[in-house]
């Protein structure tokens, strides 16, 4: 159970670096002119992951990873045993590190600049070009 309470903490640690990462991404994207900021798939999933933790705030729902690792590393075979050097630097990189107080005003904060970044610097969404029929010309593909 201990390296599947690893996983889940690796995860919660990537899904906090996606957020803050695609964040710093995106204004550093506009700055260079980076393509891969338009996108609208990463946007849009970027946006639910900052919405997922605000919602979680706004309803007092408890992280789902953290209760599922607190969930794993309670389980009666990890009662006895040491947490391992990776537990503890998972532990310390997610909870330890930065107090709640700010986790909450950054991800508050990061949320209404990314609602505001969807405005100032739109996803592109590419728009598909109608089929023509042979022999007819692009605008009368849909007269018949």
């Amino acid at each position: 159970m201990e390296a599947l309470a690893n996983f889940v903490a690796t995860l919660h640690f990537a899904y906090f670096l996606f957020i803050v990462g695609g964040f710093i991404g995106i204004l550093a994207g506009a700055r260079q002119s980076w393509p891969w900021i338009y996108n609208p798939w990463f946007r849009i999933a970027h946006l639910c992951a900052v919405l997922v933790v605000l919602a979680e705030d706004v309803f007092h729902f408890p992280c789902a990873l953290n209760v599922l690792e607190s969930g794993l590393r309670a389980a009666p075979a990890n009662a006895a045993s040491d947490p391992g050097a990776l537990s503890r630097v998972l532990d310390i990189l997610l909870r330890h590190t930065i107090p709640g107080w700010f986790l909450e005003a950054m991800y508050w904060t990061l949320g209404a600049l990314l609602l505001l970044l969807m405005f100032l610097l739109p996803p592109r969404f590419r728009r598909s070009q109608p089929v023509a029929r042979a022999n007819q010309p692009i605008g009368e593909a849909g007269s018949s």
